[in-house]
């Protein structure tokens, strides 16, 4: 991944505010790196200035203090993150009544290039993990400014594709394993690697992964309109009765 010190064109998405001033982009950066490694609690406001380069009076006079400066760094990511979900939020909500499968297929993919791609500092999702972690306000901004809406753009798609209602618990349940099994490429990278007997993601791996991702989200999401035509076949049978499904299966294994 990207080390934060070499992540300049990712700048702009730390400055908080909108302000450009690069003594709080600089800030924000290193609180990033030291709440990620050392967590709220344990970082320390001298920890934090060492490693922005100011002095320790730089916080309040920026942020007001420790705590501002933490839901600041959870800002800027959240700011990022919003950035590159939008565009998919909005492709998302464009008709696509002659073929809702392959619509929701194309989305599903460019959410699980951007969230298992490289291009954003590792210390992002170090810190994202930990906020995760302990539920706590920095996770409730990222969380909600991005991921979550996402998640309830794709539940609306797919309820109006399969014929279900976006408050159908076993739909939300089916986006919520789809998304979170694509999280975990950029959450729980090492213990997908290792799991696999793996040491890196190169392209080939990358592919591979990709189809079986797209299998996954298929058949979960959009197996869901077959079902309701039958008793109660097992959700791969389900997916792979929709046509849509084993045309989009033969073109892209």
């Amino acid at each position: 991944m990207t080390s934060i010190g070499n992540a300049a064109s990712l700048r702009n998405a730390l400055l908080f505010g909108g302000q450009s001033r690069d003594t709080r982009a600089r800030m924000i950066e290193a609180a990033i790196e030291v709440f990620g490694s050392v967590g709220y609690h344990g970082a320390t406001t001298r920890q934090l200035a060492e490693r922005a380069k100011v002095n320790q009076a730089a916080i309040p006079y920026h942020f007001g203090g420790k705590r501002e400066l933490y839901l600041a760094a959870a800002q800027a990511i959240a700011d990022y993150m919003r950035s590159r979900i939008e565009p998919l939020i909005d492709q998302l909500r464009t008709a696509a009544a002659a073929d809702p499968v392959r619509h929701i297929d194309a989305v599903v993919m460019r959410f699980f290039q951007f969230i298992a791609g490289d291009e954003e500092p590792e210390a992002w999702t170090v810190f994202f993990v930990r906020c995760e972690r302990d539920a706590d306000d920095a996770f409730r901004i990222i969380y909600y400014q991005s991921v979550a809406r996402f998640q309830a753009a794709l539940i609306a798609e797919v309820a109006a594709a399969t014929g279900r209602s976006p408050d159908d618990e076993d739909l939300k349940v089916r986006v919520a394993i789809v998304l979170g099994a694509i999280s975990n490429f950029r959450t729980l990278r090492n213990v997908m690697l290792s799991s696999l007997g793996w040491d890196t993601f190169d392209a080939a791996r990358k592919r591979t992964v990709e189809i079986a991702v797209r299998r996954l989200a298929l058949a979960e999401l959009l197996g869901i309109r077959a079902e309701s035509q039958s008793d109660a076949p097992s959700p791969c049978s389900a997916a792979e009765a929709t046509p849509a499904f084993t045309d989009l299966e033969r073109r892209t294994s």
